[in-house]
This record gives C-alpha cells, structure tokens and sequence, in this order.
C-alpha cells in the first residue's frame, strides 16, 4: 500500500466516524419518539430517562470498526486489486461492532417492564446502520426478516465476515439501486 492509497483510506476513515456517530444519535433520537406501551406515550415524555447512549463505548465501538477496516486493506493488499471492500464487508464490520459493543443503557424500570419496548435498541440501531451503509431501508424488510436477523444475531454466533455475506446479498440479490457507489475505496 502506497502512502497516498493509506492516507486516502485515513481521510476515508475520519468521514465514516463522523457518519457513524451522525447516524447513531440521530437513530438515537428516534427512539425517544417511540411510544411507550404502557403509558401510550412517547418514551420521551416519561418521567424518567428510559435509555442513555454510553458516548466513549460508543466512540471505542467506531474505533474498533476503523481498526478492523485497515485491517482488512492489509490483509487483502497482494490478494485483491484496487484496495476495494465490499460495502457489505464493511456493513458487516459496523453492524457487528455496534452489535456487540453495550453502547445503549436500558434504565431499570424499562428493563423489568413487560411489553419490553426497547429491549433491543442497541442491536436495531446497528443492523440499521449496517442497511443504511449499504444505501437500504431496514424498513423495507419483512418483519420475518427483521425477526430472523435479529434472532440469529442475538441467540446465535455470527461474526463480521457472515454478516459481511449477508449484506452484500442484500445488496446484490434483494435491491438493486440505481446509484450503488462505494463510500469506502
């Protein structure tokens, strides 16, 4: 790797941070305006915060994600031409990252609560930032899907580079877009 190709992916780097902590406060934010099913209110109107975002796991979270992303440029330099990764290598490598990282606090009183509105935050918020790398809609999905991804990936072993598999068959097979650019090259 050259030093132009390493500052290229330096400066490519520092962009993806600053996506990264955008889109996980702002994913953030609207989990505030979900609505409590309890109290038929949204969760920010409780009298009590019912979630907080821990901000340095969540910075030690991107920092992991750019580690393992100079990683893979070095690992795949003399195999793979142009210094490319697949978008959905990369979302695999954020969404599990996010995923496995305990970035979202749960307050007690939600965390025995029995409709469990937001149990799951943490890993949503990171599956949705994975789809939204790969310029998809998590929203788009089945509900079945959404239901089997999150399973597999709560209950079962998975790690960056399956997850990377799945994202590029979602992103391949599933949706085709019109403007399918590479934020990483």
């Amino acid at each position: 790797m050259t030093g132009n190709d390493s500052q290229k992916i330096e400066a490519s780097l520092l962009r993806l941070e600053d996506s990264l902590l955008k889109q996980y406060h702002g994913y953030g934010y609207k989990a505030q305006k979900k609505e409590c099913l309890i109290n038929k209110c949204p969760i920010s109107s409780l009298h009590f915060d019912p979630f907080n975002i821990n901000v340095s796991v969540l910075n030690e979270a991107i920092a992991q994600i750019k580690m393992d992303i100079r990683f893979v440029f070095l690992r795949r330099e003399d195999l793979i031409g142009n210094l490319r990764i697949s978008e959905g290598k990369v979302a695999g490598i954020i969404t599990y990252r996010f995923a496995r990282s305990h970035i979202i606090n749960i307050c007690r009183t939600c965390n025995s609560c029995v409709k469990k509105c937001i149990a799951q935050l943490n890993l949503i918020i990171a599956i949705r930032i994975g789809f939204d790398y790969i310029h998809k809609k998590y929203d788009d999905l089945s509900e079945e899907i959404r239901q089997e991804l999150s399973y597999t990936m709560k209950y079962r072993h998975v790690n960056q580079e399956m997850l990377g598999l799945v994202f590029d068959t979602f992103n391949n097979e599933f949706f085709h877009t019109k403007n399918n650019t590479r934020k990483i090259s």
